[in-house]
């Protein structure tokens, strides 16, 4: 009952937010929202920021200063806030806003999230993190122009070996965006192209089945947008690939499988796998040549929700 009237919210969430597209009354409906935020009943605060999402993404360029500021600052709040799920979504939102924001407000927020020491709570930090994330997704070239770069790497490096297993979780997705961009806006730049494939390999280690998923997942991903950089440092990401291959866990494996199909560019040619054979036997490279090269669309969406 509980997951039913959850789906009916978002569905409200997801309409409210295409309206509101069409609306020249933006800043009541936004304000409304956020009064909302203020509920007991975890439900309408998730049902709240849902359709908060949905406006910000459909029409937040149509709000005013004031309001825009009203939603950097609540917003600011709640990724630091101990529910999993109003933390989840408030950092999805706060990337989404990030567009929006003044640029005293942006360079504020960037500097919060490039400090994040670790006296902080886990789900302050982890809150940071997704916000990270959430900003390599809707606005990342803000992030990786900024002063403060250096430092939110070294806060993504650090949450891939933090105790608590969602900071890992989200760094790797995080790690996978910013090589996604980084290849797009960036695809000479073999160093750092390196430094970012490094952690993602380090994270097919991790103790975590999930974290090894979303790693591979985001090599996948870097594979099928820059496959000769990918190639390019086979020697990094070939051992640990041959591992997952052979995962105690199903997902990983399937993943993996995936992850080679695209990495080592199975389906272009003989010559490629038998170049893969380096780092995998030549009865694998052949029955992963064999898998459909569309088979695994729906899993990009690893990089493409939060």
């Amino acid at each position: 009952m509980l997951f039913k009237r959850r789906i009916v919210r978002s569905s409200a969430a997801l309409a409210l937010g295409k309206l509101s597209a069409l609306s020249t009354r933006v800043d009541p409906l936004v304000g409304d929202l956020l009064s909302s935020l203020q509920a007991s009943d975890s439900g309408v605060r998730e049902a709240s920021l849902s359709a908060l999402e949905g406006v910000l993404k459909h029409a937040g360029k149509s709000l005013s200063s004031a309001v825009r500021t009203r939603v950097y600052l609540h917003l600011k709040d709640l990724i630091r806030n101990d529910d999993d799920q109003v933390r989840i979504s408030a950092a999805s939102i706060l990337g989404i806003t990030s567009q929006y924001v003044e640029d005293d407000q942006l360079s504020e927020l960037l500097q919060e999230l490039s400090n994040l020491p670790l006296s902080l709570s886990w789900s302050a930090r982890h809150g940071s993190i997704l916000t990270i994330s959430s900003m390599l997704r809707h606005n990342p070239s803000v992030i990786c122009t900024s002063p403060e770069f250096p430092s939110i790497l070294d806060q993504l490096k650090s949450a891939l070996t933090d105790e608590k297993f969602p900071l890992r979780e989200t760094s790797a997705k995080a790690f996978g965006r910013l090589l996604i961009h980084k290849f797009r806006s960036d695809p000479s730049n073999s160093s750092v192209h390196s430094d970012i494939i490094s952690s993602l390999v380090s994270a097919l280690h991790d103790d975590s089945s999930e974290v090894r998923r979303k790693a591979l997942s985001a090599i996948k991903a870097g594979s099928k947008e820059n496959s000769s950089a990918i190639l390019a440092h086979m020697n990094i990401i070939g051992p640990a690939l041959a591992e997952c291959l052979k995962d105690g866990s199903t997902p990983v494996r399937l993943a993996a499988e995936r992850c080679a199909l695209h990495a080592f560019q199975l389906t272009k040619g003989p010559e490629n796998v038998q170049a893969a054979q380096k780092f995998i036997t030549g009865l694998d490279a052949r029955r992963i040549s064999k898998i459909p090269e569309n088979s695994d669309d729906s899993d990009s969406e690893d990089l493409a929700s939060g």
